[in-house]
């Protein structure tokens, strides 16, 4: 009887262990598999090709009845990232249709004269039937199309002839061996005056490029609008 007493008690605690063991396994499975977070999507596809329609209501929602698309040319807009931040511009031929409102104190877009050599903090006047070179800057998710896009430049004395968008890789390329800005976007290449030379953006406004003359410097930044702020 005493041999048989302690048998019993080895056995009942093999049966706990088993019984333990295989509730352990039951009760913690291996964890599922858990798919990495995706991140925010990128947009990739190419902008739409803008339409006579669009460009009206982008000039619109900037000037107001100040101004409308210049018809003497054509292309009388040109869709790029002009000031290289990611979204799309449109740079756009306009005639001024009230100097009251195009030369107004305070306007609401900035004008400049990217081929003079002058302070661009001092005040330029728009003169009558002038054809001027409008950049409206893309904003939000709809680039230059969207409600919210106002920030624009007016380029005095810079519409030429044979208008055509650049990037730097190509700008760079044409140019190879020549004294070159920095600048942060597309260029527009054109001939005005006979002198053939690229728009470009860089220190918070727009220069003009003549290959010939370019010595390194850049032009000075002026004023310009602010970064947006809720």
């Amino acid at each position: 009887m005493r041999t048989i007493i302690p048998c019993l008690v080895v056995i009942a605690l093999i049966l706990c262990a088993c019984s333990s063991s295989k509730r352990e396994v039951v009760e913690a499975p291996p964890p599922a598999y858990q798919p990495s977070p995706e991140s925010t999507p990128v947009r990739v596809a190419a902008a739409a090709a803008p339409k006579t329609v669009e460009v009206q209501e982008a000039v619109k929602r900037v000037f107001k009845d100040a101004a409308v698309i210049n018809p003497n040319y054509n292309p009388n807009y040109l869709p790029g990232d002009f000031n290289g931040d990611g979204s799309q511009d449109i740079a756009v031929i306009l005639k001024p249709v009230k100097l009251d409102l195009m030369n107004q104190e305070l306007p609401p877009w900035l004008v400049r004269e990217p081929r003079a050599k002058r302070d661009p903090r001092v005040l330029v006047r728009i003169d009558k039937d002038e054809p001027l070179l409008a950049v409206i800057h893309g904003f939000g998710a709809n680039d230059w199309r969207d409600p919210e896009a106002t920030q624009t430049f007016v380029l005095k004395n810079v519409v030429g002839s044979d208008l055509k968008v650049h990037t730097v890789k190509e700008f760079a390329t044409a140019n190879s061996g020549k004294k070159l800005p920095r600048p942060q976007g597309d260029l527009i290449g054109e001939t005005v005056q006979g002198t053939q030379g690229y728009l470009y953006y860089a220190a918070a406004t727009y220069s003009w490029y003549d290959p010939n003359t370019f010595t390194g410097t850049e032009t000075p930044p002026g004023v310009f609008h602010k970064p947006r702020t809720k």
